[in-house]
């Protein structure tokens, strides 16, 4: 046993100093810094979103909540033929797989920043491609602070999002929804975006590729317009569809009203049940 012993000192003594060089703090962060450098810890959505043209009722894919298809549309059909009942129905099977897409894609932004967030916490050097990604997110977000980008970068409850969707599209009635895929009633104020003339007025609203593109506007004005800081301080504390539908006065010129008629909106048609859907990621094309 002595001789074994003897002959595992040398072994010990390597490891030792290998060990203590290692861990000498300044040599430590650098090899860190070096490595994390050139590491790139940002992920992308792995989602692969089914783009589908609905010409008829009879195009638009149903829903199954626990695995939502990920289909978005490029053109809607009008389901004002349709009785109240079902073409309420049509018009969640048409709106939720994209809310939900854009819920998932910002659940990755907020992962990315919180990696990025943890680096610079711990003193360690950005890759190229981080640092491009979060000077990008900063300027669209309009800020300097990753923080307030955390706090911007958040899902809003399915419910909410459809419940102003129907109200401001008739549940997809509209001649805005069915010309232009916009069923937010979102305003355009640039005289590049592709927009469509409201009747009897100078106003003009967004025409977009697809459904998946409105509600990627939509989320995008919620999380970044002032007037709803209010709403992104509320979702800090709860994503309680009720509560946050209180912070959309602004919303409409209607303020109050509006605000009580999302609620009446989403109590009525039970829409709080769609905020335990998820999207099916396996699906296939």
């Amino acid at each position: 046993m002595e001789k074994l012993a003897f002959r595992l000192t040398p072994f010990l003594l390597v490891a030792f100093v290998f060990w203590a060089v290692f861990n000498t703090i300044p040599e430590r962060s650098k090899v860190l810094r070096t490595l994390s450098s050139q590491v790139n810890l940002l992920k992308l959505p792995d989602i692969d979103v089914i783009f589908k043209e609905a010409k008829s009722v009879e195009d638009i894919v149903p829903i199954e909540c626990s695995a939502v298809k990920p289909v978005t549309y490029t053109r809607v059909v009008s389901l004002k033929p349709l009785n109240p009942p079902e073409r309420k129905r049509k018009f969640i099977d048409l709106i939720l797989p994209s809310v939900l897409i854009v819920n998932y894609e910002v659940k990755f932004v907020k992962e990315n920043l919180e990696k990025i967030k943890l680096k610079l916490r711990k003193g360690l050097k950005l890759h190229r491609e981080e640092v491009k990604y979060l000077e990008n997110l900063m300027d669209r977000c309009k800020t300097d602070s990753i923080e307030e980008v955390l706090k911007r970068a958040n899902p809003v409850p399915p419910s909410l999002v459809i419940a102003q969707a129907a109200i401001e599209s008739g549940w997809g009635t509209s001649r805005f929804f069915v010309e232009g895929n916009n069923p937010f009633g979102i305003w355009a104020f640039k005289r590049s975006e592709d927009t469509i003339q409201a009747l009897g007025s100078r106003v003009r609203l967004r025409k977009y590729p697809s459904i998946l593109d409105a509600v990627r506007d939509y989320l995008y004005n919620v999380n970044v317009g002032w007037a709803y800081e209010s709403l992104r301080e509320e979702r800090l504390k709860s994503m309680d569809p009720f509560k946050l539908s209180e912070h959309l006065g602004f919303y409409s010129i209607k303020r109050e009203e509006y605000v009580e008629k999302v609620k009446e909106v989403i109590a009525q048609n039970n829409l709080t049940a769609l905020d335990s859907c998820s999207l099916d990621l396996t699906s296939e094309r």
